[in-house]
């Protein structure tokens, strides 16, 4: 696929500001015709660029005040029966395989510390799946972006 231009990466920043305007709203912040928004908003599709529309949630105003960080080592030969284990936890944000002395990273939204506890200690460090854990407490969110593009 070749490389978004200008103008898709405004339509991009202007939908990452605002996922809920309209093509015609898109188009005049983005300088071009409703037709060419709604072409460039196909391809993006298409190409795989954009993969959905989503809602940002304030975790804390849900009751999921506590956040953590958590570096799983799992044993090599269960590594697919640990993925599925991973991906059906309510609990996880997000999960990526990695490389070094972890195999996976998890971010974790819980209500409390209790809940957490059991996440790590119950569900995880129980696992046949998994070797070891390292808990990090999330203090602050500084960056979260919804969208980050390569440099013009």
């Amino acid at each position: 696929m070749p490389p978004i231009d200008a103008v898709d990466r405004r339509l991009l920043e202007n939908l990452a500001s605002d996922g809920r305007l309209s093509v015609a709203a898109l188009a005049e912040r983005t300088g071009i015709s409703r037709a060419a928004t709604y072409t460039r908003l196909d391809n993006l599709r298409d190409n795989g660029v954009i993969e959905g529309y989503s809602v940002r949630v304030n975790p804390a105003r849900v009751g999921l005040g506590v956040t953590a960080l958590i570096l799983v080592s799992g044993r090599q030969p269960a590594w697919r029966s640990l993925r599925a284990r991973l991906i059906s936890m309510p609990e996880v944000e997000y999960c990526a395989f990695t490389t070094g002395e972890y195999d996976a990273l998890l971010l974790v939204r819980v209500p409390d510390v209790e809940t957490l506890r059991d996440v790590v200690l119950e569900r995880l460090q129980a696992s046949e799946e998994i070797r070891a854990t390292q808990t990090i407490f999330v203090l602050e969110e500084l960056v979260k972006r919804p969208l980050v593009l390569p440099q013009a």
